[in-house]
């Protein structure tokens, strides 16, 4: 797959929106969860397994997809994502019994995966070399735009036309998106022979032991281990007449994602998060701080939101910095997403424990210590990095 020397925006756009239709595979089951609960009857526990299983499949098979994308080819596994997408919310607006819904979920998994797999290698390509940070910063704020855009418009919409309704228009978004792929996106090199054949674990192996591919899905992983429990627990110590910042928190998140972007056109990733893991440890503390004096809380919690969206934009622009090459692209793009989803699995449980134990400092305890994380992670690859290649 060749790079473009000049950007095509269409394509980009495109591909970003791709992007936020993946996303809403999340967004919408979260917007729902209490009329799906009500509907079919089950527990929030049931529930929960629902909105998290694209989530579960995505730890499992990150990196297999990642890999399957250099054999398949980039274009033909979006296309095919998108398209089972698309009949799954098909199917979804038909009021499956509850164990077929829980089936579609599943499946739904595979259709995400190969989106955010293939849409972000495509976008690289399609973005000439003085935007390809930009555009990276803009495909990390496809999670915080789909679930912003649910935000905005969700309630009104399953007021009026209710959840199956909102399916069927989902449905039919991922057809479109299709279409728009079929047509804009070139079609894939001839696909060559693997001439080493290894099994999948020694690829996996392979991938988190050379360190261009496995930094930016181990920094990422950082990220997402406090992204979604900042948006559920920072809300919660509001003061009062300052609601409205809940509502604000996702938008500043994905300004701190797509600002990732346009800094590291002037900066390498590598140098600001070496100045983001710090501020973050910092606003962490400043939070704790803000809540338990109850002054100046919601000025920090919008700062640790931007700061927090940063260091995710910036992981995300660590892949096209480090890898050159489309396969290794993938394969990065395939642990991000495998990484991704292990800390959105597993952060705001955590969170939700300290917070338990220590109420006062809880919030700050695990930002400090994913921050502290992601330094050593980075400090990992600056020496590998500075380490000659002995051939």
């Amino acid at each position: 797959m060749s790079t473009l020397p000049t950007t095509h925006w269409p394509r980009v756009f495109l591909l970003w929106g791709c992007g936020i239709l993946a996303a809403l595979q999340f967004a919408k089951i979260s917007l729902a969860f209490q009329l799906l609960q009500t509907h079919y009857g089950v527990s929030p526990a049931q529930m929960g397994w629902v909105l998290s299983m694209v989530g579960v499949v995505g730890l499992t098979l990150g990196v297999s997809m990642g890999l399957l994308a250099t054999k398949v080819g980039y274009r033909r596994l979006l296309v095919g994502g998108l398209s089972l997408g698309a009949v799954l919310a098909a199917l979804q607006a038909l009021d499956l019994p509850f164990y077929a819904f829980f089936a579609t979920r599943v499946l739904e998994g595979a259709s995400h995966l190969s989106v955010v797999v293939a849409a972000p290698t495509l976008m690289a390509a399609a973005a000439g070399p003085q935007h390809r940070s930009v555009a990276m910063g803009l495909w990390s704020t496809f999670v915080g735009t789909a679930f912003a855009l649910c935000a905005a418009f969700g309630p009104s919409f399953l007021t009026l036309y209710g959840v199956h309704s909102l399916f069927a228009l989902h449905a039919a978004l991922l057809f479109l998106a299709c279409a728009g792929v079929w047509r804009l996106i070139p079609e894939d090199a001839a696909r060559l022979p693997d001439p080493v054949r290894t099994s999948l674990l020694a690829r996996h192996v392979r991938i988190y032991t050379q360190w261009s591919t496995a930094l930016p899905g181990l920094c990422f992983f950082c990220y997402t281990g406090m992204a979604v429990a900042l948006l559920t627990f920072l809300p919660q110590a509001l003061p009062p007449g300052q609601q409205w910042a809940a509502a604000a928190l996702p938008f500043t998140g994905m300004a701190g994602t797509f600002g990732a972007g346009w800094l590291t056109r002037r900066l390498s990733p590598m140098r600001l998060l070496r100045w983001v893991y710090p501020l973050l440890a910092l606003t962490g503390f400043a939070c704790a701080l803000a809540a338990s004096a109850q002054s100046g809380y919601t000025a920090a919690a919008l700062l640790l939101m931007a700061i927090s969206g940063l260091a995710g934009g910036t992981a995300f622009a660590l892949i096209p910095f480090l890898n050159k090459d489309a396969a290794q692209q993938a394969r990065a793009n395939g642990a991000v997403a495998q990484m991704g989803n292990l800390g959105a699995t597993l952060g705001p449980p955590t969170f939700a424990f300290v917070l338990a134990q220590q109420p006062a400092w809880g919030l700050a305890l695990p930002v400090v210590v994913l921050a502290v994380l992601g330094s050593t992670i980075l400090r990992w690859g600056r020496r590998q990095q500075d380490t000659p290649v002995v051939h």
